[in-house]
């Protein structure tokens, strides 16, 4: 969506961070896109470039990858920006695209939503759209893009699965069937899932338990909706860019990449942020007015608490480690932690262990308290967090959550550990 011509191409040639110069000249304000140096000329002239940028590493702090220019670049005639020999910052960037190249500032927020919501209106006409509802940023600002465009033809799935955080499932409601008016349809589906997972341990059982089972309570709603013309994914860039784009290097695979399975039919898919950042989406959110309880939720794993939660799930338990991150989450936004870590949240472990509460024994679950800074999430450093506001905060959350009678703090890095316990 809103795609613009007349930008930049970055041609990547296998540099450990590809989307650090897009990120830099999107900073800017003028649009770019990311391309892998083997792209042919065609593909390359099909974006309509008035610049091109060499990501080959060195520039940014990675590795000097030796690879030559394809010399069929040189035939687009365009000028070029090769960042082996030159400083990956604001000025020089800025100095070659507005000072050299003559590219306009004009890749604003306000830009992209002015003509996202033309792009939509003309893409769908009036026909239906649905969209699957989790909360996250991504799926919340593909919602009011859409309702923006067409209004009451999109319909909204959200599924409580009694995996999400404290209070979640009501602010979604009230932000955008209250707020926004939007037509979203809640599905209080926790009873099904934990039977489902009455007895399983195992966390990777539990992931294809919890999947398997959206899908059927998705089917079932689609079902109730009659026709539905097109579906809504919120598919962004990076997702796009590691998941091997057009013969690039793979990071990892997305599972929005590459469409929906064959057994939902649908006449077309829609993905109104696929060529934005992460921040991106956030700032056209906030532009949006959802507020910041939703375009600043971190990352939150699919199958939710469920990962956070050692061993079965029972309610009991979900309901002892919905409250206890909800008091450290508190205290992190209090006290100013929150904006010096990329994500924050409590686990239930599996082990209970003795105490003493108003004089008597107590045998409660013990509590371990994670915290990260990140810029990618494939490595992960803890955030030195002070004992005094640690020691307050497990005291609360001792004396405040039923089951509870001992609090951990994580201070493994990743690697070796994984940012999640499961």
């Amino acid at each position: 969506m809103a795609r613009k011509p007349g930008g930049v191409v970055v041609l990547d040639f296998g540099a450990i961070n590809a989307q650090m110069a897009a990120k830099a000249i999107r900073q800017l304000n003028v649009y770019c896109e990311v391309l892998p140096y083997t792209a042919g000329v065609e593909r390359i002239q099909a974006l309509q470039p008035k610049a091109l940028v060499y990501q080959r590493g060195t520039a940014c702090g990675e590795r000097t990858l030796g690879r030559d220019v394809p010399t069929a670049t040189a035939a687009l005639g365009l000028p070029v920006l090769d960042l082996k020999d030159a400083d990956c910052d604001s000025a020089t960037l800025k100095a070659f695209l507005v000072g050299k190249c003559g590219l306009k500032q004009d890749w604003t927020t306000e830009a992209f939503i002015a003509e996202t919501v033309e792009d939509l209106r003309a893409q769908i006409g009036d026909k239906k759209v649905l969209l699957a509802m989790s909360g996250g940023v991504d799926s919340s600002v593909c919602a009011a893009l859409l309702h923006r465009a067409v209004g009451k033809q999109l319909t909204c799935v959200f599924v409580d699965h009694g995996c999400m955080r404290k209070d979640e499932p009501r602010q979604i409601a009230e932000v955008f069937r209250d707020g926004f008016g939007i037509n979203l349809i809640s599905v209080d589906a926790e009873g099904r899932f934990l039977e489902k997972l009455k007895g399983v341990v195992d966390p990777e059982q539990k992931r294809k338990i919890i999947g398997e089972e959206f899908i059927r309570v998705f089917e079932e709603e689609a079902r109730k909706l009659g026709e539905l013309d097109y579906f809504v994914q919120g598919t962004v860039y990076p997702d796009i860019i590691e998941s091997g784009w057009e013969g690039g290097k793979a990071v990892k695979a997305h599972h929005n990449v590459g469409g929906l399975p064959e057994r939902i039919d649908f006449k077309g898919i829609v993905e109104p942020v696929k060529y934005l950042f992460k921040d991106e989406v956030r700032q056209v959110g906030e532009a949006l007015g959802i507020p910041a309880v939703i375009t600043n939720r971190q990352p939150f794993p699919g199958p939710g608490l469920a990962v956070r939660c050692l061993g079965e799930l029972t309610k009991e338990k979900l309901d002892i480690l919905r409250d206890a991150d909800a008091i450290f989450r508190e205290a992190m936004d209090a006290e100013g932690w929150a904006a010096k870590a990329n994500q924050f949240f409590a686990v239930l472990t599996n082990v209970q262990s003795v105490g003493v509460t108003n004089d008597a024994r107590t045998y409660g679950y013990v509590i371990c308290l994670r915290a990260v800074q990140t810029l990618d999430f494939m490595t992960a450093k803890v955030v030195p967090l002070p004992i005094d506001f640690l020691t307050r905060v497990a005291g609360e959350i001792a004396t405040r959550v039923p089951g509870v009678n001992r609090v951990a703090y994580d201070i493994t890095n990743k690697p070796p550990a994984t940012i999640e316990w499961e």
